[in-house]
């Protein structure tokens, strides 16, 4: 049986294992994904790879790249979305960062229609290997122009500007989460820093709402 330990992953070691890959250039015999991407602080990893070093820094136990072999729906893809990463196919990063960027450009009363009408509605489902809900762009950039480059919950200022537009990075995080119900709207949205962002996703998992 695997010695597989998922749930001992936090935000915290899935963010430390992607500074380590970036770092080194690659972890053991892993490769660069061919079909998905799990996005971390804006920009995309190998899936298998940065799972395998979080679990690694978690429990201090490897698991090997043909481990993974057969793990179409992945309790690590699983894992990955319950500490809030997206797992996007090969392309799919670079098209919703793209249409934030879109957005962000839009007239405000246009941008602050466009959200609203994201609210009225359940996001739609899309399904890759995992269940996902599709988040509206709108809300985001929204989001993002109200915090004016603070996280809202720290209040100190972004740690770094995106690559793509040189905006500040913060991470929306949706307050009654997705899964559980939450509304893909403004006012259910919080543009945080990624460092107050696991802080709360880890205070989820104690409080028992994400495994």
């Amino acid at each position: 049986m695997r010695d597989w330990n998922p749930e001992k992953v936090l935000r915290s070691h899935v963010r430390s294992a992607a500074k380590l890959w970036r770092k080194d250039g690659g972890y053991l015999n892993f490769k660069n994904s061919t079909k998905y991407d799990v996005i971390i602080d804006g920009k995309p990893y190998p899936p298998k790879a940065i799972s395998s070093i979080a679990h690694f820094l978690a429990t201090n136990k490897i698991l090997r790249a043909d481990e993974f072999v057969g793990s179409k729906e992945g309790i690590w893809h699983r894992r990955l979305k319950d500490l809030d990463f997206q797992i996007l196919s090969k392309g799919e990063h670079a098209d919703f960062s793209e249409q934030v960027s879109l957005s962000l450009k839009l007239p405000r009363a246009t941008l602050q229609r466009k959200a609203a009408m994201a609210a009225k509605q359940a996001p739609a489902k899309v399904q890759v290997q995992v269940t996902r809900y599709v988040r509206s762009p709108h809300v985001v950039a929204e989001r993002l122009l109200r915090a004016n480059g603070y996280c809202e919950r720290c209040r100190k200022p972004a740690p770094f500007k995106r690559l793509r537009d040189k905006k500040p990075y913060l991470e929306v995080h949706h307050i009654q989460l997705l899964s559980q119900g939450g509304l893909d709207s403004v006012e259910n949205t919080q543009a945080l820093c990624p460092n107050c962002h696991s802080e709360v996703h880890d205070r989820l998992r104690i409080e028992g709402y994400v495994e």
